[in-house]
């Protein structure tokens, strides 16, 4: 089966854009959309609700003049308006969450927040790999920001007020969605991050190319789907798992195929602000042991972190009745940055359900 690749990500027909906008609604951590959830705590963790108001889109966000002066006013994430560049060349990402939506929709920036190699397309990082970082484990680097001379920056709702000051006195900053309630909705920080750098014509293909992946695999592999209950793992510390339920990132993208979820990942997670809840290994029987197929957390090259190695080999896990009938698979990223992540997760289901037809 020939792997989902970056470059056939913008190819399909296109879908409006004012669908996808009121499709989307209101979105890697404990776990951030590219790392894991420790990491991402340190890049600061604290989230609130997120407040955002969606903007009707690039023609109605620019004030009057705007365009014409060069720039247009957006509401970002906080609620906030903010001018920004009408065609911004150096923007600079503080969050993989966003610098996976940039790329995603054509733009490269000039400056990123901490990347690691392997959550990155292969053939995206041979140029992502010469865009210098500009924080350190989560933090802005603002002296190294400056100098970069950004005509847009775009940070986590994560970052602290002070911050923010400091990199306005840089550049127009645009605030995105990385937590709070809308934190699931990995689809809808794409979108926040097309109206900032005003790509918002690329939408529409990414989001028509992914839905007919989605429903190609749902009609391809319907009676193997039917009935399937389906969980979703990770490890981000010693000892204990994550788990998952169904109203995540990655269960946006399994439902629509037509999984069922584990009704013990739901339950085990149904008193948390969020659908995601860390666990003792001891409880793993307890939470995901009605599943009948398990995607484990990897990097996009397949790769196991050595907390989620240790699940995989804790006696519990190898007891599952899933794993004893061969049905535990990678999965790519629990959490999502954007469109590469979600075509990750698509292919790494389709070679599951191969490989057990």
């Amino acid at each position: 089966m020939k792997r989902h690749t970056h470059s056939s990500v913008l190819t399909a027909t296109a879908v409006t854009l004012g669908l996808l906008l009121t499709g989307c609604g209101g979105a890697e951590d404990t776990p951030e959309e590219e790392t894991t959830p420790a990491a991402s705590e340190d890049a600061g963790a604290d989230e609130g609700e997120s407040t955002q108001e969606e903007s009707d889109g690039p023609a109605e966000d620019a004030e009057e003049g705007g365009e014409a002066s060069g720039t247009r006013t957006v509401v970002d994430a906080t609620g906030a308006e903010v001018e920004v560049p009408a065609d911004p060349q150096k923007v600079i990402t503080l969050h993989y969450a966003a610098t996976q939506p940039m790329y995603d929709l054509g733009l490269m920036p000039i400056g990123q927040g901490d990347v690691n190699e392997a959550i990155v397309p292969e053939d995206v990082w041979a140029e992502l790999s010469n865009v210098p970082v500009v924080t350190d484990l989560g933090e802005p680097q603002l002296e190294n920001i400056a100098l970069l001379e950004p005509d847009l920056i775009l940070a986590p709702n994560t970052t602290e007020d002070d911050v923010l000051e400091h990199l306005r006195s840089n550049a127009p900053v645009y605030v995105f969605t990385l937590r709070g309630g809308d934190r699931a909705n990995w689809q809808q920080r794409t979108v926040e991050i097309a109206d900032a750098i005003n790509k918002t014509d690329g939408l529409d293909e990414l989001q028509s190319a992914f839905e007919a992946r989605q429903a190609e695999i749902a009609t391809t592999y319907a009676d193997q789907i039917a009935d399937t209950k389906v969980a979703v793992v990770g490890s981000f510390e010693e000892n204990n798992m994550y788990v998952w339920g169904e109203a995540n990132m990655t269960g946006t993208i399994l439902l629509p195929l037509g999984f069922t979820w584990s009704e013990q990942a739901n339950a085990i997670v149904a008193t948390e602000d969020e659908a995601e809840v860390t666990v003792s290994f001891e409880k793993i029987g307890a939470a995901i042991g009605d599943a009948d197929l398990i995607f484990y957390d990897t990097d996009l090259r397949g790769g196991l972190s050595a907390f989620t190695t240790a699940l995989t080999e804790t006696p519990l896990f190898q007891e599952l009745a899933a794993v004893q009938a061969g049905n535990a698979f990678p999965g790519g990223k629990n959490t999502i940055a954007g469109y590469s992540d979600a075509n990750y997760l698509l292919d790494m289901v389709e070679e599951a359900l191969a490989a057990q037809g």
